[in-house]
């Protein structure tokens, strides 16, 4: 199986990075790969395997070196070139198709956005932190009781079926989240003259949200019309 590793070791040979995971951090004085060329490279690298199929199939039935110079010994040259040809021919040699490539190249940069997508939509749909959560309740049936009368007694229908009627109960299906506080404050202590000082700032958590939705909207906003078509249908 190809993967994102052996699409660096033939893009960057000699290293500058270290994959983890699904991220690829480059260190200091290496330039970026582009998560664009890295898929086009593993499309390449599966396409360049597939063709490289004949190389095995002709490798599984040549004979052993031993049992090669033996025919050559005792049937002759031709002989032998005779039979490895007959191999040869069995599994043609093949090469990659420029039309074939472009096109996987072209569907791996389209399921890279399609993922892109996907990702960033979801993490839009997360409410804003600065703005909370409401909760969100639904109906749910438990059971049925029997409709009764004024008199307190069961209902029937036409048919003598006994009328019901559902019996239902509110489930929180979404709990709320209190909003948070937009700003929060710190206190610094000066470590030679010991003063601490006191001020407000906008929380971390907040700023990193915004940043993160952010983010995620310039990658919907960047995404081709296809690609969201796509993923809609």
């Amino acid at each position: 199986m190809i993967t994102k590793s052996h699409a660096l070791f033939a893009l960057a040979p000699s290293g500058g990075w270290i994959q983890d995971g699904d991220t690829t951090i480059w260190m200091d004085g290496y330039t970026p790969i582009s998560e664009e060329e890295i898929a086009q490279k593993v499309a390449e690298l599966e396409y360049q395997e597939e063709v490289n199929e004949y190389q095995r199939q002709r490798a599984a039935e040549y004979p052993t070196y031993a049992a090669q110079f033996d025919q050559i010994y005792h049937e002759g040259v031709d002989a032998w070139k005779a039979s490895i040809q007959a191999v040869k021919d069995k599994y043609p040699k093949a090469t990659m198709d420029a039309d074939e490539l472009q096109a996987r190249q072209d569907r791996a940069i389209f399921d890279l956005q399609t993922e892109r997508y996907i990702k960033a939509t979801e993490r839009l749909s997360q409410y804003v932190l600065l703005e909370g959560r409401e909760e969100v309740t639904e109906e749910v049936v438990i059971g049925q009781e029997p409709v009764l009368d004024e008199e307190g007694l069961p209902t029937f229908d036409d048919e003598g079926n006994q009328i019901m009627s559902d019996v239902t109960e509110t489930v929180i299906t979404q709990t709320a989240i209190e909003p948070l506080e937009e700003f929060v404050e710190v206190t610094t202590t000066d470590p030679e003259t010991m003063e601490s000082t006191t001020e407000s700032v906008r929380n971390s958590l907040v700023v990193k949200d915004e940043e993160e939705r952010a983010a995620a909207q310039a990658v919907v906003d960047a995404t081709p019309q296809a690609v969201i078509d796509a993923i809609n249908n």
